[in-house]
């Protein structure tokens, strides 16, 4: 008897809920229809028997049974289309998303337009009814009525279309992903918003919501990889929703109080080689040991999430969808940029390992492109794939600028003022996590000695400090955090990269690298000043006058850049190719001008064995480069031709006569090395020196502004500041017995600014001291080449002259 009161009990509770919502819809209905009623009455008032007269009165008598048909044809179609929509979600729930999760399945039936068309054809039917109903009391309704029965029927057959096509959106899960989206960010609303974030059961509140929908988001990512459901399109959706969500949870977390129930709580040991005392002895004692402490996991949202932003580009690159899910390259790029620039290190770190575990994977496959693209296209997407691995961490170089920008332009005492005072102030100061939590600390402790002494006691610069100290804590973290993955990303990848044979992958990889040792180095003096800003508000009178202090760079940028160009350089050989293919990137090219440049700065610099690497390299590939420019502008005239493809040669020379003048000004360098590579070279193929005689002819007398020559411009103003730094030419001179001489080098003495001052064409003195013992007596060596010969014999000549010891004083006097 009692099991049959309990379950007639559940019953009637069921039937009564159906009850209270079907008098919701009713309601609605006759709401509806009253409320058409009285605006038919208003507008026959107003218009007083116009043209519209007849929607606004019920139809004749005589019309009746017709409008009764009418009425009875809505109600049956809105009821029997109801029954189709059930029918064909009953379908594909029991059929498609028979095997998935029940709150998947859940998601497709509650879809968001499934249920505003269900609310439409209810409607239709609920009103319908209503005027059936008037009907038979004895009310006609008016026209509009009517009308607006019609118009409710026509939505609901024709909304069935829509739905229809909507419906069969089942075989891409991120349409499925509305409703958690919303939820997701109504959670992160009652976290971070000013009315609930003190509130905690709201927290809890929000915490379950988000932690719910991200497990159901899950299940859509899986859903994503089934052999019924596995598309590009989707799994790309799937992974741009992902990094919207963690943009827009980034920019409100500050606002998060830290010991807010939004956080989860995960479990921190104690370490038992440093507790404390009398912890110890209690344990020692009793045998017993401590529980862990419970504290707050700042990283749980983007931890969940980029495990699921993992799995959905995985997802992407397995379904062939590796052109769009490169394309994601700058979302990920600029999110991790912004995570920086907030100094949120780790969770910019947690990003960029996951977009890189997942690139890593497949930077070697066909993966990377369409299952039909072309063998070309194939390789510029895995080209663009090793890139991407760099561009992350090249970004965040640029966001940890931005925030050390930032620190410069903020009034930090007066922020931090204004926090303490001002809750709402705190969470609006965008302050690391740790820097907000000790000044919600100070704020409490402030509070109540307001209370107990009538006034604050602790003084402000005391806070500032600490403040201070806290944010160049994370300043330095965040710094470090980048600095830590360099070589990782740089270096170590080239490597891998050359291992697998893949030497267009490494070279890619490494020339993004050099872009990002350049920004590194670009940076750091903002960076410094930074931190140095923040070194204004250290007090030595405060409890902890300990500064952070910035530890040993994990990496010289400047030197890390030169390394780098000497890895690269042995890949030259590697990357040749008989002509340009606009179709792909030109890496031969691109790195054979890194090189050359990278080996003139190292000369001028005195890096001998990277200099004398990358030098090697240049010389080997002047005759491939030369064939290479003839190849690629075959269609040309033979004068443009021939002013390129004498480049490689000219530069080959130039840089030699780099090194010679480094080695006669240093007194050391790479000159012996490169001239008994040339002597090689000369003495295996005598022909080359008329060659390279009748190219440096053919340049001395090309009156047009070419590459090279600008090259060669450059690089002489950088000698020339070179020669300034060192004061030759002016500070330095020596009296040689017959005139004031620059250097006690004839050679550095001819090119010095006070001397024939020729410094954009060296490559005339590697012709006017080295060519010219392989070249017959009576060559003409040109006109550049003949007078540096002639400086440099005079100064020569003249270098056999005893030096006066009364001009010498003179000299130094005069200096």
């Amino acid at each position: 008897m009692r099991r049959w009161l309990a379950s007639e009990r559940v019953g009637a509770r069921a039937g009564w809920r159906i009850v209270v919502r079907s008098l919701g819809t009713l309601a609605i209905a006759l709401v509806l229809v009253a409320a058409l009623e009285g605006l038919a009455v208003l507008l026959s008032l107003m218009t007083q028997g116009g043209s519209w007269s007849a929607f606004l009165e019920p139809p004749a008598a005589a019309l009746q049974e017709t409008v009764s048909a009418l009425v009875g044809g809505a109600l049956g179609i809105g009821a029997t289309l109801l029954g189709l929509y059930y029918a064909t979600v009953g379908v594909i729930a029991s059929t498609i998303y028979r095997s998935v999760p029940g709150d998947v399945r859940d998601l497709f039936i509650a879809e968001r337009s499934g249920e505003a068309y269900l609310k439409i054809v209810i409607l239709a039917i609920t009103t319908s009814i209503v005027v059936l109903i008037a009907g038979v009391l004895g009310w006609a309704v008016t026209g509009l009525t009517l009308l607006g029965v019609g118009l409710l029927a026509a939505f609901a057959a024709v909304g069935l279309v829509v739905l229809t096509k909507r419906l069969f959106d089942y075989f891409d899960p991120s349409k499925l992903s509305a409703q958690l989206l919303a939820d997701i960010a109504r959670g992160i609303r009652d976290a971070t918003g000013p009315r609930t974030r003190a509130l905690s059961h709201r927290q809890t509140e929000a915490h379950y919501k988000v932690y719910g929908a991200l497990a159901s988001f899950r299940h859509l990512v899986d859903l994503s990889d089934h052999p019924d459901f596995r598309n590009a399109t989707g799994s790309m959706a799937l992974t741009r929703q992902l990094l919207n969500m963690l943009s827009y949870y980034s920019s409100w977390k500050y606002t998060i109080p830290t010991d807010s129930n939004w956080w989860e709580r995960v479990p921190t040991y104690r370490n038992w080689l440093t507790i404390d005392h009398s912890r110890l002895e209690m344990a020692l004692n009793t045998s017993v040991t401590y529980p862990p402490d419970l504290q707050p996991d700042y990283m749980w949202f983007e931890n969940s999430v980029v495990r699921l932003l993992k799995r959905s580009l995985a997802v992407g690159f397995q379904a062939q969808g590796g052109a769009n899910a490169l394309g994601l390259m700058e979302s990920v790029a600029d999110l991790v940029a912004n995570l920086t620039a907030r100094l949120q290190i780790d969770e910019a770190l947690a990003v960029e390992a996951a977009w890189d575990g997942v690139i890593l994977g497949v930077a070697t496959t066909p993966q990377v492109a369409d299952v039909d693209a072309a063998d070309h296209q194939v390789r510029v997407n895995q080209m663009a794939a090793a890139q991407s691995l760099v561009l992350p961490l090249t970004k965040m170089v640029l966001g940890l600028e931005y925030a050390a920008r930032s620190i410069l332009s903020r009034d930090l005492s007066a922020e931090v003022d204004s926090a303490l005072s001002d809750p709402d102030a705190l969470y609006r100061g965008n302050l690391p996590t740790t820097t907000r939590q000790m000044l919600e600390n100070f704020s409490v402790a402030i509070g109540r000695e307001t209370v107990i002494e009538g006034r604050r006691v602790t003084p402000r610069w005391w806070v500032d400090h600490f403040a201070a100290r806290s944010m160049a804590e994370a300043l330095l973290a965040t710094e470090a955090g980048v600095l830590l993955e360099v070589e990782r990303r740089t270096t170590d990848q080239v490597t891998q990269f050359v291992g697998l044979g893949r030497h267009d992958l490494a070279a890619v990889t490494g020339m993004a690298s050099l872009e990002l040792l350049s920004k590194i180095e670009a940076h750091q003096p903002t960076i410094r000043t930074a931190q140095q800003r923040l070194e204004t508000y250290r007090n030595s009178n405060a409890s902890v006058p300990v500064w952070p202090v910035r530890t040993p760079p994990q990496v010289d940028p400047a030197d890390a850049h030169t390394a780098m160009l000497a890895k690269l350089a042995g890949l030259l050989p590697e990357l040749r190719r008989v002509r340009f293919e606009p179709h792909e990137p030109d890496l031969y090219g691109q790195l054979y001008q890194f090189v050359v440049d990278g080996a003139f700065r190292a000369i001028l610099a005195g890096d001998n064995v990277r200099g004398l690497d990358m030098y090697r390299a240049a010389l080997l590939e002047m005759d491939t480069a030369r064939t290479r420019v003839m190849s690629d502008l075959e269609s040309q005239e033979l004068r443009t031709r021939l002013i390129y493809a004498m480049e490689p040669i000219i530069t080959a020379m130039d840089l030699a006569g780099y090194a010679l003048l480094m080695f006669e000004l240093d007194g050391s360098g790479i000159w012996p090395e490169v001239k008994q590579m040339w002597d090689l070279l000369l003495t295996d193929k005598p022909q080359v020196a008329d060659l390279l005689l009748t190219a440096a002819s053919y340049i001395d007398n090309t009156f047009a502004m070419t590459v090279g020559g600008i090259e060669r411009s450059r690089r002489s103003i950088a000698l020339e500041r070179l020669f300034r730094e060192r004061q030759i030419g002016s500070a330095q001179r020596t009296w040689d017995g017959s005139r004031w001489r620059p250097h006690a080098s004839p050679i550095v003495s001819a090119l010095a600014p006070e001397g024939y001052g020729v410094h954009d064409d060296l490559y005339a003195l590697f012709i006017a001291e080295y060519l010219v013992d392989f070249l017959p007596a009576d060559a003409n060596l040109g006109h550049k080449a003949n007078m540096i010969a002639d400086q440099i014999a005079m100064f020569r000549r003249a270098s056999g002259s005893e030096d006066k010891p009364d001009d010498q004083d003179e000299s130094s006097g005069d200096d």
